[in-house]
């Protein structure tokens, strides 16, 4: 039994709502426990091993943290991870004061004001320079105010920077919130083709009545899917391109070994597998969205969803 102490650094203001989980290679919930304000934990008493550490927050739907660890057999385990900020940011749309029109409207009333004696020249009544300059004055103080009042109330280019900023830090949040959706649902298929191809193959050892070697070297393969779940779509592209090589060169040995009269290459389930197998060598995606359209694709070669034929295998 090993102790592990954790350091969460990055954004101490939310270290006091913050969970910590450590599940095993099962994903059998080991231990939880909060850090203390400065985001120190010490987790006593682990066996030495693979850990899932998950790190919750109430206002986070999913994980702010998920990542593989492993407890040293000897001595403490320190690790560190750090917590980007940005998962927490909400900035509230500023608070921009309204333009005062008082002055500008203020203005515009003098101009009307001063132009009143004007309005009152008879037919043949001479202009005089100062009237003249009174009209040109208020022209001018017109033409300002009217300046004054595009500049308080449509800045330039009619921008809202208040709203541009808000804006563009809702597209960051539903980016990574997009980001992190797609790659729990490319994860859970995995789970769920996995599951499929699992029972594919034991479905056809069923019939071909293997002794258990044979049985552990089949499953042995599909435990590698299983093992690679979160890795990256590089990662498990390579494994399930592996995994089909095996499952392929292992099916032709086993339906080898079957008596010629048994046809035993001609059985239904023996045909579901060999369609599984050649997917799983046609993985090459390299984006979630990319192997989420070839497990689509997958549903599709291979008849129904890959969770009802789990479930339905399972209550038989």
């Amino acid at each position: 039994m090993n102790d592990l102490n954790l350091s969460i650094l990055g954004f101490p203001a939310v270290n006091g709502d913050l969970e910590v989980v450590l599940r095993d290679s099962a994903g059998t919930t080991v231990r939880t426990a909060r850090p203390f304000l400065d985001g120190t934990l010490r987790v006593p008493n682990l066996d030495p091993g693979a850990y899932e550490l998950s790190v919750l927050h109430p206002n986070v739907t999913l994980p702010v943290i998920r990542q593989p660890i492993r407890i040293l057999p000897v001595g403490d385990t320190q690790i560190s991870v750090l917590i980007d900020p940005s998962k927490f940011r909400n900035t509230p749309i500023a608070d921009i004061p309204d333009a005062n029109l008082g002055p500008v409207r203020d203005r515009t009333q003098s101009v009307g004001e001063s132009m009143l004696p004007l309005t009152r020249k008879q037919p043949g009544e001479a202009i005089t320079a100062q009237d003249w300059n009174s009209m040109a004055s208020a022209i001018r103080d017109l033409s300002l105010a009217t300046g004054e009042l595009t500049r308080l109330v449509t800045p330039t280019g009619h921008d809202h920077p208040e709203l541009t900023t808000k804006i563009e830090e809702m597209v960051t949040n539903f980016s990574e919130l997009l980001t992190t959706l797609g790659a729990a649902m490319t994860e859970l298929q995995r789970q769920i083709q996995s599951l499929r191809f699992r029972k594919q193959v034991i479905d056809v050892l069923d019939q071909a009545a293997v002794d258990d070697p044979t049985r552990l070297a089949f499953l042995s393969v599909v435990d590698q899917l299983d093992a690679t779940v979160t890795d990256t779509p590089t990662r498990f592209g390579r494994t399930a391109r592996t995994a089909g090589v095996q499952l392929a060169t292992q099916l032709q040995q086993l339906i080898d070994a079957q008596p010629p009269a048994a046809a035993f290459g001609d059985l239904p389930q023996v045909k579901t597998l060999q369609g599984g197998i050649d997917a799983l060598k046609d993985m090459r995606a390299t984006s979630d969205s990319w192997e989420l359209e070839q497990l689509r694709n997958l549903d599709r070669r291979l008849g129904t969803g890959g969770l009802s034929d789990v479930v339905a295998g399972r209550s038989a």
